[in-house]
């Protein structure tokens, strides 16, 4: 069939399931309020329904979405939108590349208002089939009611990987993909049968260090793109909860360093130059290409005295996959000296172009401190640029990249100052974002009842191999395999 008389036929089937627009409407001339407050912005043409909630005093709401393949319109009886997941993919697909243009139309006492319309562009470039995130409560306080999850973007579709319904009294987090592809994955679990697991070919394996080395457990992971190795922080992570104030609380790092793991040998190594008693080492990035390791530093302070004043920067060091070798010295690139903010969380464009950060006042966990925002390095050049498009007036912290460096998830407390939510932008090919959007639920009103974050958010091009029971065994059986240490490598 060809793509002309698809899109014919396409537009026909749409046209027959539209609902006749309401007569006789006035014309407000005026926005209408919605929520999420989409106006104007990027989706990918694989995404779930964006449904939104009129806030407006009515029986019932009419929609109509117009694009160049027809129409998709209906009525629903309340005043929020439902849209079949079927027929609002075949119009996104129908509608790839091009705008499609929303009409709102309310009704009261059988009297119709008309509404400004607005639009989206359907990007041809299609976002990774999953999401993957932990939800805990806001507080990070306890871990009895938390998990990691994962949910298919085209659907509301939603499943866990592990929660403690299965492990009671742990912790899951640090959960980090190669590649975006689960078939490489690395998670921690503490407290109860703590460790740290990863999943390779179809397996889970549990690790834990031997006694003698000089740590019990890694953090941060973030995978070599060959996925032989892993680069991890080792963090001592405490949290301070203010007495008084607006603020409600804050991490910091008592100190940490940073390792490298071979996943074939079963061993860690690292560098005098990744492992100092003078600086602060964390949060390790490499590049696409594998041959150079970014992370943050930030020179050792008495903690939690100097939490105000610690400020860290964006530092690279070379790496030879072959032969494992780490470079003989660091570069700085960025430092508080020029941008006046400490900045945590480098991520790097699959392209190798760019790297997306959080900058803060202080300190590297960003949490709670409402001035962190997103930037963006561009590796070629070192401009420095705050995405002013994307960033809100509370926390941007947690980002990461879709398998195509097109999208961008990010989380957020914009929505209320209290829960970490998911957002999405698209980067287009001269660096610039778009206006972002929320991770779509198929009832508006989803956030009115919900009470948990949407925390450390991770693109992936599809579900977890192994199951929760899988992994549940393997943490309950294994005692982990002992590890080789080398501080000389």
């Amino acid at each position: 069939m060809s793509k002309l008389l698809f899109v014919a036929i396409l537009s026909l089937l749409l046209w027959n399931c539209s609902t006749p627009v309401p007569e006789n409407a006035v014309d407000t001339a005026k926005l209408p309020t919605i929520f999420p407050e989409n106006y104007q912005t990027t989706i990918p043409y694989n995404i779930a329904p964006i449904n939104f909630k009129v806030n407006e005093d009515a029986d019932n709401i009419f929609v109509s979405i117009e694009g160049k393949s027809g129409k998709l319109e209906n009525t629903f009886s309340e005043n929020k939108t439902d849209w079949a997941i079927k027929d609002w993919s075949a119009f996104l697909e129908g509608n790839k590349g091009d705008s499609i243009r929303f009409t709102v139309y309310t009704s009261k006492n059988d009297s119709w208002k008309k509404f400004k319309s607005f639009r989206y562009f359907v990007s041809p470039d299609p976002v990774d089939d999953y999401l993957f995130y932990r939800l805990i409560t806001p507080g990070y306080q306890t871990w009895n009611k938390m998990g990691l999850y994962q949910r298919q973007l085209s659907t509301f579709e939603e499943s866990t990987i592990l929660d403690n319904k299965i492990m009671p009294h742990s912790c899951m987090n640090c959960h980090t993909l190669a590649a975006n592809n689960p078939d490489n994955m690395v998670f921690h679990i503490r407290e109860n049968k703590s460790g740290t697991f990863i999943i390779k070919d179809g397996k889970v394996e549990k690790l834990v260090s031997k006694k003698e080395t000089p740590f019990k457990s890694v953090s941060f992971p973030y995978w070599h793109p060959s996925a032989k190795y892993i680069a991890f922080s080792i963090n001592k992570v405490r949290q301070v909860f203010p007495s008084e104030g607006t603020e409600r609380a804050h991490a910091f790092d008592m100190g940490s360093d940073m390792v490298i793991y071979d996943v074939d040998k079963e061993e860690y190594f690292t560098s005098p130059l990744l492992y100092a008693d003078d600086a602060f080492e964390s949060f390790p990035c490499f590049s696409p290409d594998g041959r150079s390791l970014y992370f943050i530093t930030a020179p050792a302070a008495p903690m939690p005295h100097e939490l105000r004043n610690i400020q860290y920067s964006l530092c690279r060091i070379d790496f030879d996959p072959e032969t494992a070798l780490l470079g003989e010295k660091v570069d700085t690139l960025i430092t508080p000296k020029i941008t006046g903010k400490s900045l945590t969380m480098p991520r790097i464009s699959p392209d190798g172009k760019h790297i997306v950060m959080t900058f803060s006042d202080y300190g590297n966990f960003p949490a709670y401190n409402e001035e962190a925002d997103l930037y963006m390095y561009n590796i070629q050049d070192s401009s420095i640029t705050r995405l002013d498009v994307i960033n809100s007036d509370q926390v941007e912290s947690y980002h990461s990249w879709s398998s195509n460096g097109k999208w961008l998830v990010f989380s957020s407390r914009r929505m209320d100052g209290l829960f970490m939510n998911s957002y999405f932008a698209h980067i287009d090919e001269n660096g610039n974002f778009s206006q972002p959007f929320l991770l779509p639920q198929q009832d508006p009103d989803f956030h009115k009842s919900f009470l948990f974050s949407f925390n450390l958010p991770e693109f992936s091009i599809k579900p977890v191999p192994v199951s929760a029971q899988q992994i549940e065994k393997v943490a309950k059986q294994s005692a982990g395999d002992k590890q080789k240490f080398d501080t000389t490598h």
